[in-house]
């Protein structure tokens, strides 16, 4: 069974397929709540709002992801689909 690739690029490749099966699961979960009521079920993580203020520019980052259980599968299914090809 081979690992899963840490070349220079590969690391950028497999978050982009971690980040659209988490984005295709969680829309199919969304679809699915309705059948499986189990889908509504996520869990929200957020990284506050960060401030930084210079002379001439402010920046304000913050990050929010919402995953749900057909997300979390969709991430899975990304990694397996990155390992096959």
């Amino acid at each position: 069974m081979k690992g899963i690739r840490v070349g220079a690029g590969q690391i950028g490749m497999l978050v982009l397929f971690m980040i659209v099966g988490a984005i295709v699961g969680s829309l199919i979960g969304e679809a699915l709540i309705p059948v499986v009521p189990v889908m509504k079920l996520s869990k929200d993580v957020e990284l506050g709002p960060a401030h930084i203020n210079l002379v001439s520019f402010t920046f304000t980052l913050g990050l929010s992801i919402k995953l749900n259980l057909a997300g979390a599968v969709g991430m899975l299914a990304g990694i397996f689909l990155y390992r096959r090809f």
